[in-house]
């Protein structure tokens, strides 16, 4: 099959589950194109990928200009000579179609459904598989002209909050004309029916984790340091200032905390601030954006993992840090209460009740071991990206 993923940017190191899951697809022997809205490949990016040079991921990434000139007089040029080669063809209906300004307004005018549309069709791509619902959305107007593709959208997070704030008729297209609207957690799918979604259409399939990857090769173990690890976007929905007050509190009670914060974003100042004012910058520190290898290599030589959110779906970091084998403090937001299994989970937006959970973990330093060999099971047996790469190729094909 010759699949293509539509993406807002790639790669992105937050978004490790949407990778994953590409090069899952690519080991399976299919062809595949990742086609992205920036202009730019983010090359930075890819080179941060150690370890999965082998997958030629840059290869497969199709910005926007690819598909559609910039400047009008080769714009009409090209669009001349496809008319052309196509004028005796079975696809020239679909060329038609996407010139129907009243149907398609500026994509039509522009012409830029017709590149598109053209691309598809010289590529013989099969299926689209949109992550995150307004790129599904987008997508649908392939389906509007008659395409014969399949159309595969997955919800993740931020596009069910948009939903909750704008209205489940956002989406009203998408739910008319996927193939399969696939749901990341129970939370999702109870959104999802609620916005309108038609229950035949939405499909289980959580998020995978390359367990091999994260596997650690010593057992979770006590040190002279207590390693406390965090990876998430420095933004207001992390709530990370509940992690940070809590661990100050806990450092009390343990003076040999380390805690480390992963992650880049716009409130990093406000968060260094704190610290500072705790006087803890020695101990609590903000590390910035780090690739994927660096990030495995922060969990495995951690003990704990905080994750302190007042909004999530399915995070695959709880994932990813259960496979590393840390024990986990979570609030229970979305499906996380049904995905932890190293840990505890408590109330979100309650520091008192971060810190209580914090200080509880602690106390029960002897029940790490057992907790860290079940959460690292428990993600082996049903989140491993094989798994979820079989069902999703399942889902291709039926």
């Amino acid at each position: 099959m010759h699949i293509l993923f539509w993406v807002d940017k790639f790669p992105l190191l937050s978004e490790t589950f949407i990778r994953d899951q590409i090069i899952s697809v690519v080991a399976h022997n299919h062809k595949v194109t990742i086609h992205t809205k920036n202009r730019k490949i983010n090359t930075s990016e890819l080179n941060a990928l150690t370890g999965f040079e082998k997958y030629n991921l840059q290869d497969k990434v199709v910005p926007i200009d690819v598909l559609f000139p910039r400047k009008k007089w080769k714009r009409i040029l090209r669009f001349s000579q496809i008319i052309l080669q196509n004028i005796f063809s079975k696809n020239l209906k679909y060329y038609v179609k996407t010139l129907d300004v009243k149907s398609f307004n500026a994509e039509a005018k522009s012409l830029q459904l017709f590149f598109k549309t053209h691309f598809l069709l010289k590529n013989k791509v099969e299926i689209i598989h949109a992550h995150f619902g307004p790129n599904g959305q987008d997508a649908t107007v392939f389906k509007k002209i008659g395409l014969p593709i399949k159309l595969f959208t997955t919800f993740h997070g931020y596009d069910i909050r948009l939903a909750e704030k704008k209205g489940g008729e956002i989406y009203t297209d998408l739910f008319a004309f996927a193939d399969g609207i696939f749901s990341i957690s129970n939370y999702n799918t109870t959104s999802l029916l609620h916005f309108g979604a038609p229950k035949n259409k939405i499909l289980p399939l959580s998020n995978g984790v390359d367990v091999s990857f994260f596997k650690r090769e010593t057992p979770l173990i006590k040190t002279d340091k207590i390693k406390i690890l965090t990876v998430a976007r420095l933004v207001a929905e992390k709530d990370l200032s509940v992690a940070i007050h809590a661990v100050s509190k806990a450092i009390e009670k343990y003076p040999n905390i380390e805690y480390h914060i992963i992650g880049e974003g716009e409130a990093r100042n406000t968060l260094q601030n704190k610290i500072d004012a705790l006087g803890l910058s020695s101990q609590i520190k903000l590390l910035g954006a780090k690739n994927s290898t660096q990030v495995r290599d922060a969990m495995v030589s951690s003990h704990l993992f905080l994750l302190s959110s007042k909004a999530e779906a399915l995070p695959t970091v709880l994932l990813e840090a259960q496979a590393a084998g840390l024990v986990v403090l979570a609030t229970n937001v979305g499906s996380v209460k049904d995905m932890v299994k190293s840990g505890v989970v408590v109330q979100s937006e309650n520091t008192a009740a971060f810190t209580t959970g914090l200080l509880s973990l602690l106390d029960k330093q002897s029940d790490w071991l057992a907790s860290s060999a079940l959460g690292s099971t428990y993600i082996t047996e049903n989140y491993s990206i094989t798994k979820q790469a079989n069902t999703l190729l399942e889902y291709y094909k039926k």
